[in-house]
């Protein structure tokens, strides 16, 4: 694999493992609470998750060269745990926010992760390495040219989203009311809308 397949996999790789998660949480979330919230990250927009995409691109990384799934296992508990510790950490550091706390699960650290969903995500990632990173594999590899131009669109619309999602955040967090046209788009009531578990700490 020439190095502009290695970069289109690990892009859809993120954009695939992002939807997914946030589409899963999303469905979870209207099964056991019969509520619609959209979860996707820090995305003002139901777009890619970016914790999930994050611990898609790592995996498939890893799975690019280790295929015993007792191992992937293992790498996916590890770096997926780590990775949602520190996004959880980050947002409080950066924003003065949480998304989520499991203070009241089993085995949880400062309710940022807990030993279920640290299970959960080493499912989740031998699922994703051995069903998902082969066919994309091989279908890079069969269309690479077809897939450079499907990633660079992906991150052209991704990239500018992303950035407006973060000054939603900076302006909620620090300067909400002193702008007429910020105000209106990072309401109260949009931000609620969509980030529904945002809460200021």
């Amino acid at each position: 694999m020439n190095n502009d397949d290695r970069t289109s996999l690990m892009t859809l790789s993120f954009f695939l493992g992002g939807s997914i998660g946030g589409l899963w949480e999303t469905l979870w979330a209207l099964l056991t609470r019969h509520v619609l919230e959209w979860k996707s990250g820090i995305m003002f927009f139901p777009l890619t998750n970016p914790i999930y995409g994050f611990g898609a691109l790592i995996i498939t990384l890893y799975a690019l060269r280790e295929k015993r799934a007792w191992m992937i296992y293992l790498f996916s508990v590890v770096s997926c745990t780590l990775a949602e510790y520190l996004f959880s950490l980050a947002e409080e550091w950066i924003f003065g926010t949480v998304s989520w706390d499991y203070s009241s699960h089993f085995m949880n650290i400062q309710g940022r992760v807990n030993l279920l969903y640290s299970l959960f995500w080493g499912l989740l990632g031998v699922l994703f390495a051995g069903k998902l990173v082969p066919v994309l594999v091989a279908s890079v590899k069969k269309n690479g040219e077809f897939y450079q131009d499907i990633t660079f669109i992906l991150l052209i619309l991704y990239i500018p989203l992303a950035f407006f999602s973060l000054i939603g955040c900076f302006y909620t967090a620090y300067g909400s009311g002193s702008h007429e046209v910020l105000s209106r788009l990072f309401s109260g009531d949009m931000m609620a809308f969509f980030y529904p578990t945002r809460v200021l700490v």
